[in-house]
């Protein structure tokens, strides 16, 4: 009898320190997660956008800011998401439906950026130039893995002036259905393209 006792709590604090470290391990993902991205995460996918800056970047001078945005599964079971796995010149990628809206403050809407649409977030996975062996696949992501979605410099490409606010939005089934994406979380826009000064 004693001996069952001893084992149950054994039991319960095996359990306990097995729920105690769960917790633990949310709160420093919280915490890593807001300390890098300045804000809390949802358990379950998730998109960020990251800036990073380059000064080699065609066309712009100076320092180029650069926006890159990621989706990662920050739940404890698998997500399934459609992607669009192909091949250029035999290498092998992936490549995730999404679309970089604007806010437009005078519809109060956010807005198609078509510069930043390479090829047509409708016109997902069909065929293109240099692409070969494309076709629509399921990808699971497992908790804490990532997949890279796309990523935009406004500097060079346009569709921003300094001051927009933007975004990605990400369609989880590669379909264009807005009812069926989520988006990333704001990103204010401190550069564009620079107007060229035609001399007569």
């Amino acid at each position: 009898m004693v001996s069952n006792i001893s084992e149950m709590s054994r039991i319960q604090k095996a359990g306990l320190t097995l729920v105690a470290l769960f917790f633990l391990g949310l709160f420093l993902q919280e915490l890593r997660h807001f300390y890098q991205y300045g804000h809390l995460v949802p358990l379950g996918l998730h998109p960020d956008v990251s800036t990073t800056t380059s000064d080699e970047v065609l066309g712009v001078e100076g320092t180029a800011k650069i926006y890159r945005a990621k989706l990662t599964n920050y739940g404890i079971l698998p997500s399934t998401i459609a992607v669009c796995d192909y091949r250029v010149a035999g290498a092998p990628d992936t490549e995730v439906n999404y679309a970089v809206e604007r806010w437009d403050r005078q519809s109060r809407e956010w807005r198609l950026v078509p510069e930043w649409d390479f090829y047509g977030y409708r016109l997902f996975c069909r065929p293109a130039f240099e692409v070969e062996e494309e076709h629509l696949a399921r990808r699971r992501l497992w908790p804490g893995q990532s997949i890279r979605v796309g990523e935009g410099i406004p500097a060079q490409m346009g569709g921003f002036q300094v001051g927009d606010d933007g975004r990605f939005t990400i369609f989880l089934d590669a379909d264009s259905n807005k009812a069926n994406a989520i988006s990333t979380t704001i990103f204010r826009v401190d550069q564009q393209v620079k107007a060229r000064h035609v001399s007569h």
